[in-house]
């Protein structure tokens, strides 16, 4: 049986969804962007929207080019490198939840050794298939 090149980490809703390849990256995707990280750049990631979010007030957290401001009654910043993310206190909650989950099933995948695995490459059956394929978001 073939390995997925592609899965699904969380789903926090039919826009916003977090996965990853087993070439070592994780894509964030929300609406219509999606920022991708290394493994253990997005480890890093959760771990400061994690530690932002359990303040009782303000908090601003900084890990390199991560950057996350939380504000439990205000707009909520998260930015790698160029990219930001500007999101309420309720997508901010939703992106903590989802990375948290992302990170479990992260860790599950590589205890499994499943992409350790050396996949051969097969060509399409037929002409179309690449084409049909939707690797990233419907965006």
């Amino acid at each position: 049986m073939r390995t997925p090149h592609f899965l699904r980490l969380a789903q926090i809703d039919e826009t916003r969804s977090i996965s990853a390849c087993r070439h070592g990256m994780v894509h964030l995707s929300w609406g219509r962007a999606t920022i991708r990280f290394a493994r253990d750049e997005f480890r890093r990631l959760a771990g400061l929207l994690a530690r932002a979010g359990d303040s009782l007030g303000s908090s601003i957290r900084r890990d390199g080019e991560l950057e996350v401001v939380f504000h439990p009654e205000g707009e909520c910043k998260v930015r790698a490198g160029a990219a930001v993310l500007l999101l309420t206190a309720v997508e901010y909650r939703e992106l903590e939840q989802g990375a948290r989950e992302a990170v479990e099933r992260l860790d599950e995948i590589l205890s499994s050794g499943m992409w350790d695995r050396e996949e051969p490459e097969e060509g399409p059956h037929d002409f179309w298939e690449p084409l049909r394929r939707n690797l990233f978001s419907d965006n």
